[in-house]
């Protein structure tokens, strides 16, 4: 007999339950869906009565003033979108427990789950735990016997439930006709005008800004202050740009004007406010006198908006480098770039959490019972991958000094696929071209098997022919020749092989030159630190006598090791060649 699920209270779970919706909304119960008292003006005391009444367990105040300022405050809107439009776009994979078939299996079951795409859609409203520290989505699921998965995710406002004041972290359901536990469900939550959640039924993501209970977390208690301000400041801006960035308009009359007179004055100066264009009689007067300043500085209002809007920026996203251009920050914005991804990182790992344990265990549990050897992973967030620049680098140096990859892993890391044999391609490595004697050597130097009539490994002593030059004149030919050669098989090499060989001399001539050009260059340096001016440094430089020894004879000993592997290289090709 099959065991039966339990909740978290040891209870049988009522999956009857699990295919309705249990918490939607009422018109005359606490579950209203338009906020019937909305909110008009957020001043110190409307804010500061929400916060105290959300924290002795009443939160429907302060839900609806989050929502508000969200709403209201265009800055903390975008910022707090950019985050989570941030991981809603992410890529979802999948992990089985272990290689064991059912855990494959397992695995396989949650892939197809995910192509319905309900957790892609739903990542947008889960983060909406950033601001107000938790949110609720109620599952609906359908029941088939072997395969009892969620087909739906409502997206429920935080208004139609609330945190318990008994352990400040219990999400509850509002609801009118709520009655107490009974007495048989130890640990239940009970509370006036709320209901526990029964368990499967819902997937609630917290996403605490700071370490505390759910009760008071959420950016919005951060930045509920800084928007305020900034309504505060736009007000007054407002009025300081009525008062003091129009021109003030001043109509003068004479003595003897009439009151008919001054009320086509007065209406005249009036309307030059909105129709800018007025009739009034010869004899009158309208001066425009533009402001200068106003009563301070004219951008006092926009620098204090400026502030407050970077201090959210710091509070959602940790840096402000995204969000607003300055002049010199493109330096800092790489560093301000990987904060980004740190804070990326982290909603993408609390959401994976929630997946799993809230959606991912349920139906594995409903489907195959429950697991003692583990569940599948759902990962949300973008792979630790080296980036490609990297990988190209490391290619390029390494790979002349001895390193091997599998050509398959960098075409996969480049999304390259492997082309066929009758593919049209770019790139590759051309095949060294082969190796032919030069066509000046005497014959007396060609090897015997290249000579017509010779055996191979013959000796052969030519008589010198008559006018030949003398050996002296001939040795020095020869060796002009022998460098030829080396020169053309130096350059094969290195085309075929890489700069191994090259490289190789260079870096050792580096180093040991590194100690030689320390002892010369640190006498010029100090010469330059202490000279004070272009006269003086040559002076300085013209009285030292640099140690140029050591340097000469690291150069020297390059040269001769250069000359031996060129040497080595020759023999080692016609070795190749010749057998």
């Amino acid at each position: 007999m099959a065991m039966p699920l339990l909740d978290q209270w040891g209870q049988p779970i009522k999956v009857s339950a699990l295919t309705k919706t249990i918490a939607g909304p009422d018109m005359v119960g606490m579950r209203p869906a338009v906020v019937t008292t909305p909110i008009l003006g957020l001043d110190p005391m409307v804010l500061g009565e929400a916060m105290a009444a959300a924290d002795a367990g009443d939160s429907l105040a302060w839900q609806t003033v989050a929502e508000v300022i969200e709403e209201r405050d265009a800055h903390y809107q975008g910022v707090l979108g950019t985050r989570k439009r941030t991981v809603a776009q992410l890529p979802i994979t999948v992990e089985p427990a272990s290689d064991d078939p059912n855990h494959k299996k397992h695995a396989e079951f949650i892939e197809s789950w995910l192509r319905d795409q309900l957790v892609e859609n739903m990542l947008f409203d889960m983060l909406d735990a950033v601001g107000k520290g938790w949110s609720v989505h109620e599952l609906i699921w359908k029941l088939t016997p072997g395969d009892n998965r969620i087909v739906e995710a409502i997206y429920n406002p935080q208004r139609w439930f609330d945190v318990s004041y008994q352990d400040g972290d219990s999400i509850m359901v509002r609801d009118v006709n709520a009655a107490p536990a009974p007495p048989s469900v130890p640990g239940a939550p009970t509370q006036a005008g709320f209901v526990a959640m029964p368990p499967l039924k819902f997937a609630v993501h917290k996403h605490p800004s700071w370490s505390g209970l759910a009760l008071r977390s959420g950016l919005t208690r951060t930045v509920a202050w800084h928007s305020m301000f900034k309504a505060f400041a736009s007000r007054d801006w407002g009025v300081f740009v009525q008062a003091y960035g129009l021109p003030l308009r001043i109509g003068k009359y004479g003595p003897g004007a009439s009151e008919n007179d001054r009320a086509v004055l007065a209406r005249a100066v009036f309307d030059l406010a909105g129709a800018a264009g007025a009739i009034i009689p010869e004899s009158m007067l309208i001066e425009m006198h533009e402001p200068k300043n106003g009563a301070g500085s004219n951008d006092i209002h926009q620098r204090r908006c400026d502030w407050l809007d970077s201090q959210t920026s710091k509070v959602v996203l940790g840096q402000t480098g995204t969000t607003d251009s300055k002049a010199g920050a493109h330096a800092s914005s790489a560093i301000h770039r990987l904060v980004q991804e740190d804070i990326e990182r982290w909603d993408a790992a609390k959401t994976s959490w929630t997946v799993n344990v809230q959606m991912v265990r349920p139906q594995i549990d409903l489907t195959f019972g429950p697991q003692k050897g583990g569940y599948p992973k759902v990962s949300i967030g973008r792979p630790d991958e080296t980036p490609v620049a990297e990988v190209t680098q490391a290619l390029q140096w390494m790979g002349p000094q001895g390193l091997t990859v599998r050509a398959s892993e960098v075409r996969q890391r480049l999304n390259f696929t492997d082309p066929d044999p009758d593919d049209e391609v770019i790139g590759g490595r051309a095949p060294p071209p082969p190796v032919e004697p030069p066509h000046d050597l005497p014959a007396r130097q060609q090897p015997a098997a290249d000579r017509p009539g010779e055996a191979p490994g013959a000796t052969v002593h030519d008589e010198p022919a008559p006018g030949r030059q003398a050996p002296a004149a001939q040795a020095e030919q020869d060796t002009t020749k022998h460098h030829a050669i080396l020169g053309r098989v130096l350059t094969r090499h290195t085309a075929a092989n890489g700069p191994t060989i090259v490289q190789a001399l260079s870096d050792r001539t580096t180093l040991d030159a590194s100690a030689a050009m320390g002892k010369m260059i640190a006498p010029a340096r100090e010469a330059f630190e202490a000279a004070d001016s272009v006269p003086d440094l040559e002076a300085r430089l013209a009285k030292l006598n640099l140690p140029s020894d050591q340097l000469a004879e690291v150069m020297a000993n390059a040269m001769i090791v250069a000359e031996l592997a060129g040497e080595a290289t020759v023999l080692d090709e016609l070795a190749a060649r010749h057998g």
